[in-house]
This record gives structure tokens, sequence and C-alpha cells, in this order.
């Protein structure tokens, strides 16, 4: 049904689903322009004719060797591996393990670092600065988000600074992470000096989609968490059918302008990109032009931390209870509800992966001599 395409994607990446809601006609006459569905769906749970379900470790353990086999360090391995898998369990299958094969590429094709060099330039009590040494962005930027969750807890506020880096992949991993210890954090990734190499000819309407990540921790329930990016329309929506909605809808075109904007430089020029050694970086590794930017606070900063993760519940609950639901949705939750849920229920039963993308994963492992853990 078309309320099956696109319920599940509602807790999802808030980016890929404002186009949904109230607009199912729309995405059916763009999916019909695509070739490949799957790309479209992005977070929409597999239905069962077409996935299977797959333990959590296994996924880790073929990703980590996968890595391995790519170049990257044990250490880096294990650690990307754990939050791709992570990214699984939420559902966030956009950047989950479907994004293996093509990190993969990206370091046999040596277009970023396999094995990078990574430093901290600078460090106070309060903050860090790291350069990735243009590999992924995973390693350096997790490192900074360990470091100033610790400066965070206490101080109050502490805030990492990544330069030098690719891909970080969802926002939500740092977020998540820095919420596991009673905090609450803001993460985005941004690039110099705009987010798209080059916007020359682009529609201003779809001006970059830097991911971003705010999120706040329950008590008991679900952490009320926005991993998204901040462009209305997900990359891949184009063409005269979302370009009406420029008149229909202006104001959130221009908001999302002005939130890739301000993205792109807090993970951009703030974060040093500007520099020549960020030039000579993006030269060697044209894969690692990017950089990002984390900053943690302890929930008890202003009041008793537990005060403000039960506000949290409560905000849940509120908003489940006394709010109608969006048309064609059978309730009202907030962000972060739907990765709350799906994490305890695919710990418990698997996770379901779509069999296209075990293709995929399979051909990864092939390339590289990596055996499935698992039968297709």
């Amino acid at each position: 049904s078309n309320r099956g395409i696109i319920k599940h994607s509602s807790g999802q990446r808030t980016d890929k689903l404002v186009i949904f809601m109230g607009n199912t006609k729309i995405y059916e006459k763009h999916e019909k322009c695509k070739n490949n569905r799957e790309e479209l769906a992005m977070n929409k749970p597999p239905n069962d004719k077409e996935s299977m379900k797959v333990e959590a470790e296994d996924l880790r353990r073929f990703s980590a060797q996968c890595l391995q086999s790519s170049g990257m360090n044990e250490l880096h391995a294990v650690e990307l591996a754990d939050l791709l898998t992570k990214s699984d369990l939420r559902g966030v299958r956009s950047h989950g393990t479907r994004a293996l094969p093509g990190y993969c590429r990206v370091l046999t094709e040596k277009r970023a670092n396999a094995t990078p060099d990574i430093k901290i330039i600078r460090e106070t009590d309060t903050s860090i600065f790291v350069d990735g040494d243009g590999g992924l962005g995973y390693a350096p930027t997790m490192l900074a988000t360990e470091k100033v969750i610790k400066k965070a807890k206490q101080k109050g506020i502490a805030v990492g600074g990544i330069r030098c880096i690719g891909h970080y992949g969802s926002a939500g991993h740092y977020v998540h992470r820095a919420m596991e210890e009673k905090c609450t954090a803001y993460s985005v990734q941004g690039a110099y000096p705009q987010y798209y190499p080059s916007n020359k000819d682009k529609r201003a309407a779809t001006y970059g989609n830097p991911p971003l990540c705010f999120g706040f921790p329950g008590e008991e329930g679900a952490p009320v968490v926005l991993d998204g990016a901040t462009c209305i329309l997900a990359d891949y929506q184009r063409g005269e059918d979302f370009e009406k909605l420029e008149s229909q809808i202006p104001a959130a075109f221009f908001k999302s302008i002005g939130y890739t904007a301000i993205g792109t430089l807090l993970g951009g020029a703030f974060v040093g990109l500007a520099d020549k050694r960020a030039v000579s970086i993006k030269e060697r590794w044209p894969a690692a032009r990017l950089g990002g930017l984390v900053v943690v606070m302890d929930l008890g900063l202003f009041t008793k931390s537990e005060e403000v993760s039960r506000g949290v519940d409560e905000m849940n609950r509120l908003a489940a209870e006394e709010m109608v639901p969006v048309s064609g949705y059978q309730e009202t939750t907030l962000p972060g509800t739907i990765e709350y849920r799906n994490t305890k229920e695919y710990k418990r039963d698997g996770i379901p992966i779509g069999i296209q993308d075990l293709n995929r994963l399979q051909e990864c492992g092939n390339n590289l001599g990596v055996e499935l853990p698992w039968k297709i």
C-alpha cells in the first residue's frame, strides 16, 4: 500500500521523507523514472519475500573482513563495521552495510587513504581538533567524539572539529554515542567552499545536503533524535514534479538553503578546510574533501540530568496521545522512536536485509576474497 511505502520511514532519515508526506503520487511518478527502486526506497523496510534476516554479529564480522581486505587496519575496520551494523539495527539502511561496497571501492581505488595517520592538531579543556589525513571520516570523528564526551562530562560542554576526511556516514553515529553517556549532542559534516564540488546551473532549491543530527536521550523510553540532512529534497528527487513544489512551499526551500549554508560552514571553513593542508589532502585523496563538527553537552549542565531525560519521555508520550497523526499514518511518533523500536526488534529477530543488498554484499566479498557467513 502507499502507506506501507512511507510509514516506517517516518522515524528514519527525515530529509528523505518530507516529500513523501501527502505527496505519494509524486513519489510514485518519480519512482517509475528510476531504474533502481531499492535506491529510491532508501530506508523502507524490505518485505519478507524480497529479504532475509541476518544476525548483527554476522554483518559486523563480514564487514570488518571486507574493510581489512581493502587495506584498512583492524581497529578502524572493526569500528566502522560496528557503526554500519548499528545503522542497520536502527533501520537506517541507507547508511548501514549497504554503503560497504562503496567504501571498499573508494579504498581499493585509493581515492581515500586506507591507512591514515590521524593526528590531534590542537586540544584544550573544552575542544579538540583532529586531522583525518585523507581517510574515511568514521575513525577521526569517533576519536573526536570520545574525547569531547569526556570533556563535556567535566566542563559541561565541548566541541570537536575534524578536517581532511571522507564520508563520515550518518551524523547520528556520533550523537548516539554521546547519548549513551547521558549527553545531548549535535553533529554535522560540511565541505569547502560549498557542499557540492560545483553548483553551476543547479537549482538553488537543491543547494547541497549536509548530514546533521541532534539528539536527546530518554530516561525509560525512546530518545528524540533528528538524524537527517539539510535539504527538503533527497539527492535523487529531481525533475519537473519536484520543481513545482518551489512555488507551492517556497518557505521550506528558503529554510533548507539556509540550513545547508550554515551546516556547510560549520563542517567546512570553520574546521580548517580552507587551509593549504586541506587543499593538498583533497588533491592527493579526492574522496577526502570533507570536514565535520561534533558538539556535546552534559545533560545535567543546567538542571538534573534525569529531569531532562524524563522530559524526553513525557514529550514522546504526549505526542503519541494528543496529536492527530499525519494523513495516512496510524500513529504520531517523534523522530527517534522508530529507530528505537527497530533496534529492539532486530537485535531479537535479526536484521531484514533486501536480497539486492545481499547480492551486492556477496559481490563485494567475492571481489575481496571474503566469504559470506550466511547463505542467500
